[in-house]
């Protein structure tokens, strides 16, 4: 028998690859599992070749078909074959001549080294510095000393070379030809962070241990490789790969991820950052599955997982079902916020509240300004006591005149205050009249009704896209489990903040000093999505979740997959935008894209509606996406909020237009209030930035008229 071990890069690749290939690559993994090496050797039709001038010889090609090969490595236990990529022909005739397999001394980390590429990067350094001056610029890591490069395992013959860059694009090529673990390790240094600490992340232990560099076999069941290789356990895990490649590799993790995961105990709420792509969501669903594995049989569910909206949970806990199973998702409650609000407020009061939103909200706020004769506007108002009155928890008229309203861009002086009080009263009044609360209410009633339980509902508690919720609903989340080890766990971005939420954690009681970790590396969007997504994001301030100021350039977050550039296009009309997206949905399909790994998205249901006629007029199948994650035929439309925690191959995404993104209607409802202003345009910038953000490899971006003052460039029709 002989033990698979598999990369991550080809199981990313392996539904692009053709058909025919696909099923070679089936059949070859499992006479991998069932036969010997030198069965293996023997069998007609695989073909375990060497090659003259292979530069490695433990490099071995197996033959998938007329133009494919498969680059395995052979180890010296000569029962494992490592399953590196699949290849043409003519693109495996180089890869043997150029690459070899080495242990990394410092992290012990299973590495495939391009030396051809390698070399030539370093040759070149004597040409690019001869003669050469001080630089015209900082040197990128004049920070950073060689000792601390070589304790994370960078190659030291790339030192030289790394004391001449003086910017994060001369880096770039040089990303392109290390090895993923010493790819980390580049992005890590160019912060600021202890060097020991920034090991631990890399690694996934605190100190170093003795590496022996020619055990190749322990390099790859090594922490550090369990980021980009995966040792297959059976058939059945085997075939699971190959149906369901990429949500099986969503719930693989990286040395960091899985140190922040399977901690043994945390001495109280833990918070976890990152951008789009980085893993949290990952992060989160392991720790789920790491307090339920130490847990005490038995038939309740002491864990609560829960987000911002229906789908996202519904994705997650698709997710938890691929990762465990059912002896995880049996112990586990995954609620969205709302939802899990109004089952305790059902609990308590023995019947469903009734929620007032939308429109009928609105209304109310109207008709409380106009009876009360206040000239604020009735957002203005509805806003002041979300953000102020509800989110501090004031209960009278005196608590309100003495509160902070910092943030708020409008002065109150107290008669001021007095008068929106009144606006309160009159607007409350008439919802308790009407027997409805808002959801953020519920959540406020949640809270108090678990604060006086005296049997805590939950064990464990963790939060997914923590940045989106209210005051009201973390202290739901405090009151929902008893403060002690292992009791929050809480992930979140607020680059993706896209609903007006503004909640720091400390202040509701949520004190995670010293129990915070960030996340910086990009597994799911190639580094051109991501460095043009970081441009429509800005140049802005974003908070840590807790009050500080967090920045997500390309100097902390990175992702080390190639790509296309985005393409942006313009158009004369929408209908001309929508047939535009249609045509580029045709070419990806035509390219062998399927149709379920495509999603659309424009800012409203309008865009949709254009959109789909398109489509049809095209012949394309698409579905819309709705509260429920529910799977459909064809592409997926859904508005930018919708696409929110989903990912696809590809992505269009409409509407990015002037006066549309952002929006004059959003903007003229906050005209007058700077701070509000600020505030609703970077919300805008977010949500394109959620938007573009989902795709994997493709991303087109549409307009219509003139373009966003947030894209970064237009007007390429390739």
């Amino acid at each position: 028998m002989t033990t698979l071990a598999v990369s991550r890069d080809l199981m990313v690749r392996f539904p692009r690859l053709d058909h025919a290939v696909r099923t070679r690559i089936a059949d070859l993994t499992s006479k991998i599992q069932e036969l010997t090496q030198q069965d293996l050797r023997n069998a007609r039709g695989i073909h375990l070749e060497q090659y003259q001038n292979q530069r490695d010889p433990r490099a071995r090609t197996v033959r998938l078909g007329d133009n494919h090969r498969g680059i395995v490595m052979v180890t010296e236990r000569a029962d494992r074959l490592v399953l590196i990529d699949v290849l043409t022909h003519d693109e495996a005739d180089r890869w043997m001549v150029n690459n070899e397999f080495r242990v990394n001394a410092a992290t012990g980390a299973f590495e495939i080294v391009d030396a051809g590429a390698l070399a030539e990067l370093v040759d070149d350094v004597p040409t690019a510095t001869a003669g050469a001056g001080a630089p015209a610029a900082p040197l990128l890591y004049a920070h950073r000393s060689d000792r601390e490069f070589i304790q994370l395992g960078v190659d030291e013959i790339m030192l030289p070379l790394l004391r001449t860059l003086t910017d994060e694009d001369a880096l770039q090529g040089l990303l392109l030809v290390l090895p993923p673990g010493q790819v980390d390790a580049l992005v890590m240094l160019l912060g600021h962070e202890p060097v020991e600490t920034l090991y631990a992340e890399l690694v996934g232990r605190e100190a170093a241990a003795q590496v022996d560099v020619d055990d190749v076999d322990a390099a790859v069941d090594s922490p550090a490789s369990q980021g980009q290789f995966h040792v297959v356990d059976d058939q059945r895990e085997l075939s699971e790969m190959l149906a369901k490649p990429l949500a099986l590799w969503r719930t693989f993790l990286h040395p960091t991820q899985r140190k922040l995961a399977y901690k043994d105990v945390y001495n109280g709420p833990v918070r976890v950052t990152g951008g789009a792509g980085t893993g949290k969501t990952v992060v989160a669903m392991h720790r789920a599955k790491a307090l339920v594995d130490r847990l005490q049989p038995g038939s309740d569910r002491p864990v609560l997982v829960t987000t911002f909206t229906r789908n996202l949970a519904q994705a997650i806990e698709r997710d938890l079902r691929t990762l465990g199973g059912a002896d995880l998702t049996d112990r586990v409650d995954v609620l969205n916020i709302d939802r899990f609000a109004r089952q305790v407020v059902h609990d308590a009061e023995g019947a469903p509240p009734g929620v007032a939103q939308g429109e009928g909200l609105d209304a109310i706020w109207v008709t409380a300004a106009d009876e009360a004769g206040v000239e604020f506007a009735s957002q203005f108002l509805m806003q002041e006591w979300e953000q102020i009155i509800l989110a501090q928890g004031i209960e009278t008229r005196d608590e309100y005149l003495q509160a902070s309203r910092a943030g708020r861009g409008v002065r109150l002086d107290r008669r001021a205050r007095a008068a929106v009080w009144k606006v309160v009263e009159r607007a409350t009044g008439e919802l308790a009249r009407r027997r409805q609360r808002t959801y953020l209410q519920i959540a406020d009633d949640a809270a108090g009704y678990l604060s006086n339980e005296s049997t805590p509902r939950y064990q464990h508690v963790i939060v997914d896209e923590t940045q989106d919720l209210h005051e009201t609903q973390l202290r739901l989340i405090r009151a929902a489990v008893p403060s002690g080890p292992n009791d929050l766990f809480l992930v979140g971005d607020s680059h993706q903040r896209i609903y007006n939420r503004r909640s720091a954690l400390s202040k509701v009681g949520i004190d995670v000093r010293g129990r915070s970790s960030r996340l910086r590396i990009n597994y799911r969007t190639t580094d051109e999505i991501l460095r043009w997504s970081l441009v429509v994001l800005g140049e802005l301030e974003f908070d840590d979740l807790d009050g500080g100021v967090e920045r997500q350039g390309t100097a902390e977050y990175h992702s080390f997959l190639r790509g296309d550039t985005p393409e942006v296009v313009g158009s004369e009309t929408v209908g001309d935008m929508a047939r535009a997206a249609a045509t580029r949905v045709q070419g990806w399909i035509q390219d062998g894209v399927d149709p379920s790994e495509i999603g659309l998205s424009a800012p409203a249901q309008a865009a949709l509606d254009t959109l789909e006629e398109a489509l049809t007029e095209a012949g394309i199948t698409s579905h819309r996406l709705g509260q429920d994650l529910k799977p459909g035929d064809g592409v997926a439309l859904g508005t930018m909020h919708r696409m929110k925690g989903l990912e696809f191959r590809c992505v269009a995404v409409l509407g990015a237009s002037d006066g549309v993104i952002p929006s004059d209607h959003l903007l003229a409802r906050v005209a007058g209030d700077e701070e509000e202003t600020a505030r609703e345009l970077q919300r805008q910038r977010c949500t394109l930035y959620v938007a573009c953000t989902r795709a994997r490899e493709q991303l087109w971006v549409g307009y219509a008229g003139r373009p966003s003052r947030f894209l970064p460039s237009v007007g390429s029709d390739a």
